[in-house]
């Protein structure tokens, strides 16, 4: 494809979409998923896809069990959910498209749908059934306009959870904090703690909020109870790029979009 043609609408004709595995998947995450700065580990599980063109990768749609088993009772009650079967429930992990084929209308939004056809198909082969997925954006990058787009329900923002942050001189592996983060407060480099919460906030420590994440839910098996979560009009609050790619590829591309109504018409699609 030439790279002339990426700001065209999406033809669906020109790509193909396969399982992949997690060596396949490393590069691009690694290079262009917004978490990397973050975290570089991640899991890659049986039912992972990406849309190739020709021969080159140029996105990856991951589906992973639930993170906690906790979801099962906080979305539909269950009292057993450290022993139930949890076959069949999954979050969509990972979504990622390398940034110049962002470009094409309606790629992220076709990547997502094909995915969770196949992810029914192939559990379908195996006589088993694909029952629910969840789905995160996190609200410092992203409010989800990709699975709003693909049929997901809207079930608002996860509840606030705070990490405990300690002064820690830049030489012993502290990180600049944010002024916002730190409100009154001189100094400039911080160590974040796992432990000790109450110790270290009696000794100066303090309390950051994490970025909360919006929901997302899609229900396939109708025999489940119904859902406790309070189901909630999305509105697109974000006016970033793409929900999926490194910051610094997002500058780059707001860098080179010079005509601001068509960003803004490609942030809305392909979020």
């Amino acid at each position: 494809m030439q790279k002339q043609n990426m700001c065209c609408s999406f033809d669906m004709y020109s790509f193909e979409l396969k399982k992949i595995n997690k060596t396949q998947a490393t590069p691009l995450l690694l290079k262009y998923h917004y978490l990397t700065d973050q975290s570089q580990s991640f899991r890659v599980g049986e039912y992972s896809y990406g849309v190739f063109d020709s021969e080159r990768l140029v996105g990856v749609c991951i589906f992973t069990g639930f993170p906690v088993a906790e979801l099962f009772k906080g979305i539909w009650g269950f009292e057993d959910f450290r022993t139930m079967n949890q076959d069949g429930f999954y979050e969509l992990s990972r979504l990622c498209i390398s940034p110049e084929y962002q470009q094409q209308k309606g790629m992220a939004s076709w990547l997502v749908a094909k995915s969770l056809k196949k992810l029914k198909a192939d559990h379908a082969v195996k006589k088993k059934r694909a029952r629910a997925v969840l789905s995160y954006a996190d609200d410092n990058f992203h409010s989800g306009v990709v699975y709003a787009a693909s049929n997901f329900k809207y079930y608002g923002l996860t509840a606030p959870k705070y990490n405990i942050w300690v002064p820690c001189p830049e030489s012993q592996g502290g990180k600049p904090l944010p002024p916002e983060k730190r409100p009154g407060r001189q100094e400039t480099h911080w160590k974040q703690m796992t432990r000790g919460w109450r110790e270290h906030l009696d000794k100066g420590g303090i309390k950051v909020m994490r970025g909360r994440k919006h929901r997302f839910l899609t229900v396939w098996d109708k025999k489940l109870p119904s859902i406790l979560w309070q189901e909630q009009k999305w509105i697109n609050n974000k006016k970033g790029f793409e929900i999926n790619t490194h910051p610094e590829t997002t500058r780059h591309l707001r860098e080179t979009h010079h005509n601001k109504e068509q960003y803004t018409q490609q942030s809305l699609l392909l979020q």
